[in-house]
């Protein structure tokens, strides 16, 4: 059933000369974290820092769902469980790690979702338009062919749990603000455990078909795997030493955040007052900085050894800047505009 509607969808392209294509490709960006960062930070650092903090609280428990859940099934990919779906170029460059649940559509409903649930006040003209993009971004993943509707709609539904769960939290930390110790501290022991777990379970590994079959050897875990024959490493259908790393860069996310958070929390405390002209001013210092780190910074660690560890710590430098290092830039321009 899952296939048949993606097949559906590829010949709907197809059918139309690909007419969408450009547009779910670009709307399928606002679930990836390129483009939903600098959102966040416009929201955490110039609009409402506290919904900030719900959105990113939100996003890192959904990766954390999102990221064990995928190493936990090990669903492969539409197309490589059927040489029938042909995704679309463009989408795929971004489809990595393994299939289920979908990580576009986690990410997009925990940002535009958590506060659009956060924002109680707002018009329901923007919460629809909100929920609407979120629709939007779990749909073009089965458009341009690298997710299946259960990938998107579990996507959907775990995020929505964790919005619900992060209110919880929320309330809480309303009766005491030192609970947030608590909740940080949780929040880092569960990633560490969630790394613990992915690096020694065991993975499947399927070779390439060879004569119309398709031969599986025995589970190994993350640690054996350089150990196996490199010839078979090229042979398989899907290397799970490239998925795991997909949850290690996750984690990185939610490391920074909450490691960010707290820090933030306790010895930064930034606020997000100030004229319009100030905030724009504070946002492009800040912005412009963080371009600096991601294309000068970044690179280098990215060619200083493995990707393994490498993109972890670049996952986690990207929202520990926009949590933690940029409220300290903010707080020394606000004590220049006094």
């Amino acid at each position: 059933m899952d296939i048949s509607y993606l097949l559906f969808l590829q010949n709907l392209r197809d059918s139309t000369n690909h007419i969408l294509d450009k547009f779910f490709v670009y709307v399928t960006g606002y679930g990836e974290m390129v483009y939903l960062l600098p959102i966040f930070a416009l929201v955490y650092w110039c609009i409402n820092k506290k919904a900030g903090e719900f959105m990113f609280i939100s996003l890192a428990f959904s990766r954390m769902i999102n990221g064990l859940i995928k190493i936990i099934a090990c669903v492969y990919r539409p197309w490589i469980r059927d040489a029938r779906v042909l995704p679309i170029d463009n989408g795929i460059k971004t489809a990595t790690g393994y299939s289920f649940p979908s990580g576009h559509t986690t990410n997009a409903t925990a940002i535009f979702g958590g506060y659009s649930v956060f924002q109680k006040k707002d018009s329901k003209i923007l919460k629809i338009l909100l929920w609407g993009l979120v629709i939007l971004v779990g749909f073009s993943r089965n458009y341009i062919g690298v997710h299946t509707p259960q990938d998107v709609i579990m996507g959907f539904l775990f995020s929505v749990g964790a919005i619900f769960g992060t209110m919880k939290l929320f309330e809480i930390l309303n009766k005491n603000e030192k609970n947030d110790i608590w909740i940080a501290v949780s929040g880092l022991i569960i990633s560490i455990l969630i790394i613990v777990f992915a690096t020694f379970k065991s993975y499947p590994i399927n070779l390439k078909p060879i004569d119309n079959t398709e031969i599986q050897t025995t589970t190994t875990s993350y640690m054996k795997l350089a150990e196996i024959n490199k010839e078979i490493a090229k042979k398989s259908i899907v290397n799970p030493k490239d998925m795991v790393l997909d949850l290690y860069k996750n984690i990185g996310y939610v490391l920074g955040i909450f490691l960010g958070w707290i820090i933030e929390r306790r010895f930064i405390k930034f606020s997000t007052d100030g004229t319009t002209e100030q905030k724009i001013l504070r946002f492009l210092v800040c912005f412009i900085l963080m371009q600096i780190m991601l294309n000068i910074i970044c690179p280098l660690i990215k060619d200083a050894g493995p990707k393994v560890y490498t993109e972890p710590i670049i996952s986690f430098l990207k929202t520990f800047y926009i949590i933690c290092i940029a409220p300290i830039i903010i707080k020394l321009m606000q004590k220049f505009e006094n």
